[in-house]
């Protein structure tokens, strides 16, 4: 269950504001009380450093963090980074957000940008299986075929969203695709935002893959994530979430 919004400014006073936006973006999205673990996903590229060192990627983790407090009520986001590859860097929660993103990241060495890893760390962070087998059955229409779930594969108690940010093409795009096709059997949603001028034609053809089991990615290009509105940021946030939450749970992926 969401937290609290009394709770929200018992514990950190300077969110609520945000977190009343986020609430009421939830309202209107229509989710209706899904929980969700919530992971923010960043790129750690060369190129990502002025993000860093003006605080944009703080602030938008503290963005991130509220809409968690409306998704599950342990007030804290799982952080991770992808560069050369990706790790999982702790938490950032209510209690110690407050240069949280800089806390985390420590000396860790700026990289290039690899998608896949990403796509994988978080998979593998939650614990979901990363046993597939690939459908003999062709798609709609005689398309390709699909990856489906390991046989044995049991509904999740609650889905993960994963907000992923990057400002450029991945290193190796084939893995990219593979690797977002193998999680495509995961309780895992995907919401890819970009930065910068020019929208990601391959972050839109992630978000209209034919293989998947299920379509787990919606993209949208922000530009600057300080220049957008609340409000925006999460209707941004949340659009085609709660469709991808009622077809995964048609299709066994939640309970």
């Amino acid at each position: 269950m969401p937290l609290s919004l009394d709770k929200v400014a018992e514990k950190a006073p300077s969110l609520l504001s945000l977190a009343k936006n986020a609430s009421a973006a939830v309202d209107m999205s229509g989710l209706n009380g899904q929980t969700a673990k919530v992971a923010l996903v960043l790129d750690f590229s060369a190129s990502m450093h002025s993000q860093y060192r003006s605080g944009a990627m703080q602030r938008l983790a503290e963005k991130v963090l509220a809409l968690a407090t409306q998704f599950d009520d342990d007030g804290a986001i799982d952080f991770f980074v992808f560069d050369s590859g990706a790790a999982h860097l702790g938490e950032i929660s209510l209690d110690d957000f407050s240069d949280g993103v800089s806390r985390l990241i420590g000396k860790r060495r700026m990289g290039t940008t690899n998608y896949a890893a990403a796509f994988l760390a978080v998979r593998d962070h939650f614990g979901f299986p990363a046993a597939l087998k690939t459908s003999t059955r062709k798609g709609l229409f005689g398309g390709p075929k699909k990856v489906e779930p390991a046989a044995g594969t049991v509904p999740a108690d609650q889905p993960v969203y994963a907000l992923f940010l990057t400002d450029g093409a991945p290193d190796s795009k084939p893995a990219a695709v593979k690797a977002l096709t193998e999680v495509s059997t995961t309780p895992i949603f995907w919401k890819f935002l970009s930065i910068g001028r020019e929208e990601m034609a391959f972050l839109q053809k992630l978000d209209d893959l034919d293989e998947r089991f299920i379509d787990n990615a919606d993209y949208k290009a922000v530009g600057d994530t300080d220049q957008l509105s609340d409000t925006a940021l999460f209707e941004a946030m949340l659009d085609e979430y709660p469709a991808w939450i009622a077809e995964a749970r048609t299709k066994g992926l939640i309970r």
